[in-house]
């Protein structure tokens, strides 16, 4: 390792070995951040299921095109927030896609009360 090298752990790419320290508060911020939410056809499959539709009936309600017309992603309500967040709860966390549960390490929002930056 050269000296302008970050150390890491084996295995671990520069960007995981500088991940933020995160506790979630249930503040919900990261589910009211205006954007897309891409869903993939199991994450639509395991939602769908999880609410107890069929997976055609779950993205025909919950989903709409993305604008690059390439994918799904979850509706917003008329705030901005995610269609499944209920307060600060998610109703489906369990099956919650990627992008969400990959928060705050692959993105993250601007004043998360729960990040702290290493």
């Amino acid at each position: 390792m050269t000296n302008d090298e970050t150390p890491k752990h084996e295995g671990m790419t520069n960007a995981e070995s500088r991940k933020p320290e995160f506790t979630c508060r249930r503040c919900g911020a990261c589910c009211r951040w205006d954007g897309h939410v891409w869903v993939t056809s199991a994450e639509a499959d395991a939602i769908a299921a999880r609410l107890g539709l069929a997976p055609e009936a779950f993205i025909e309600r919950y989903t709409e095109l993305t604008r690059n017309r390439r994918g799904l992603s979850l509706h917003s309500q008329p705030d901005g927030a995610c269609v499944f967040l209920e307060g600060s709860d998610c109703r489906i966390y369990p099956v919650r896609p990627a992008q969400c549960r990959e928060f705050p390490v692959t993105w993250s929002v601007p004043g998360c009360p729960g990040v702290t930056e290493q």
